[in-house]
């Protein structure tokens, strides 16, 4: 080897640093803990960890030369394909959005480059969709929080804004599911002003509008609580 190879920190790889210009591929060993990843030695030195089938695809194996330019295609296409991977699994433990996979990748230390490229393949095979999941979230939540606090949790996961101003049409009114949340909150409270107060709170936190909010809260009021 011709010179120091040097481990550079901060990518999906823990990838190396190439000054070297030469170097022949000595072993590529199966890593005993990940079947799928293979430890690459150059000039009897260990140079770094890939996907097998990253190193397949460009053809390093024993007896091949190495250089900085081919190194560093190796990397690259190791972190494209343990990023498409970890995202995969991502999406797959729960339904994510574009926004949420992002961060995810970036925590992970992949590159914006990859991220990008990784974020694109996911649309494409439909892993991620962000207005497929405007709609499974409102399916899901619509029936126990109001417009307001689920358009804020989709603002927090990073929905556009086209998106977020679609949940209205999709909740349509919500009378009805706040006024069935107020019976479920009132069955074993006492009905009075103190009563209907509460059930304001307990609604306005849940994100109804505030005009639903106080319809409900009225309807537990007692006569002598209207009276001046």
């Amino acid at each position: 080897m011709t010179d120091k190879w040097h481990r550079r920190a901060g990518c999906g790889a823990g990838c190396v640093k190439i000054k070297v210009l030469m170097a022949i591929v000595t072993q590529v060993k199966q890593n005993a803990k990940n079947k799928n990843k293979v430890s690459v030695y150059a000039d009897g030195e260990f140079l770094c960890s890939v996907t097998a089938e990253s190193a397949v695809k460009l053809g390093v194996k024993a007896g091949a030369e190495i250089d900085g330019a081919r190194l560093g295609l190796l990397l690259e296409e190791h972190d494209r394909e343990t990023a498409f991977s970890k995202a995969v699994e991502c999406v797959c433990r729960s339904m994510k959005s574009r926004s949420q996979v992002e961060k995810y990748l970036r925590d992970k230390g992949f590159s914006d480059e990859i991220i990008a490229q990784t974020v694109s393949k996911m649309t494409e095979y439909r892993y991620i969709d962000d207005a497929e999941y405007v709609r499974a979230y409102v399916s899901a939540y619509g029936g126990k929080k109001g417009a307001r606090r689920i358009k804020y949790e989709l603002s927090q996961k990073g929905i556009g804004r086209e998106l977020i101003d679609a949940v209205d049409d999709m909740l349509g009114g919500q009378e009805e599911t706040a006024a069935e949340l107020a019976r479920k909150f009132m069955k074993n409270r006492a009905r009075g002003r103190d009563g209907a107060k509460k059930l304001f709170a307990h609604l306005a936190a849940k994100g109804f509008e505030y005009s639903v909010c106080a319809d409900c809260a009225s309807r537990y009021l007692d006569e002598e609580d209207f009276e001046v």
